[in-house]
């Protein structure tokens, strides 16, 4: 999928995302870079608040099983996260960019209920991990 696509479909699909500022800066079906803007994302402590940082993480990963079941051959892809863990290592306190690849390889076939695993990261700050539920709209 192409940044400019990937990027009308969350702010069409997800609108609260577009409130945060979430965007799509690089994307291929390998690897997909969101950027997340500290202004207007920060909490009480100075930081960016962790909820928009999750935010972020599965939306790279959304957005990183959506590019791979296009080039898969899926017409139509959906994405869902059905798992998920993240572990916060050191506050951020600027813009940050979400790193997101395949923790393994996916075997994605149109017509059938596939698995993405992916892993996220915010340099040594954040890591996520999660299982993507990845099919085709009928």
């Amino acid at each position: 999928m192409e940044i400019a696509e990937l990027n009308g479909r969350i702010r069409a699909d997800i609108p609260s995302v577009g409130a945060m500022r979430l965007e799509v800066v690089s994307a291929d079906a390998a690897r997909v870079v969101v950027r997340i803007p500290a202004d207007g994302n920060g909490n009480d402590k100075g930081t960016l608040f962790a909820g928009v940082t999750y935010s972020g993480l599965v939306l790279a990963g959304w957005c990183l099983a959506m590019a791979r079941a296009r080039e898969s051959g899926f017409a139509r892809p959906w994405a869902a996260i059905v798992d998920a863990h993240v572990t916060y290592a050191k506050p951020l306190r600027a813009d940050a960019e979400a790193v997101a690849v395949f923790a393994e390889e996916p075997h994605l076939v149109p017509g059938a209920r596939n698995w993405a695993h992916v892993s996220v990261s915010i340099g040594d700050e954040v890591a996520f991990t999660g299982r993507y539920a990845v099919g085709e709209r009928k």
